[in-house]
């Protein structure tokens, strides 16, 4: 058996998953990040992205998170996100309904912080919408 360790993913709503992993891939800034057993300490800030990581019995597990923190240490790694998703729990008329509402709001005239909450919410749907289609592109090699 593969070298696991402990990952909690953790949203205001609900504890997604908590328990034993082999590998980690997580949207930061700088790029995808991995992550395997017995890591160096690492903090890092989450962007809007696709994170998959790969359980003991070789499942993978594919999610949508939004901004947050990541932090690494003691081969345990804690993901904290706004927002996390499933790609089953991802709606695909509904996203698009909220990239259409914020392209609207995008080109209206819009104070800064609301251009900057648009740019969010455009960043999120879009997010979404491109897990839910690498989800079912999976479900079709299956």
């Amino acid at each position: 058996m593969a070298d696991v360790f402990r990952l909690e993913i953790l949203s205001p709503e609900r504890v997604f998953y908590k328990g034993d992993c082999i590998n980690l891939s997580v949207p930061i800034r700088d790029g995808l990040y991995g992550i395997m057993a017995h890591h160096l300490p690492f903090v890092a800030e989450i962007v809007p992205g696709e994170v998959s990581f790969t359980l003991p019995d070789n499942t993978v597990v594919l999610c949508s998170v939004s901004q947050g923190m990541l932090n690494v240490g003691n081969n345990t790694v804690k993901l904290l996100s706004e927002t996390v998703l499933r790609p089953d729990e991802i709606d695909e008329e509904t996203e698009k309904a909220k990239l259409r509402k914020v392209r609207e709001d995008m080109n209206s005239k819009q104070s800064y912080k609301e251009y900057r909450l648009s740019e969010i919410t455009f960043a999120r749907a879009v997010n979404n919408l491109r897990v839910k289609k690498h989800d079912k592109a999976n479900i079709n090699l299956r």
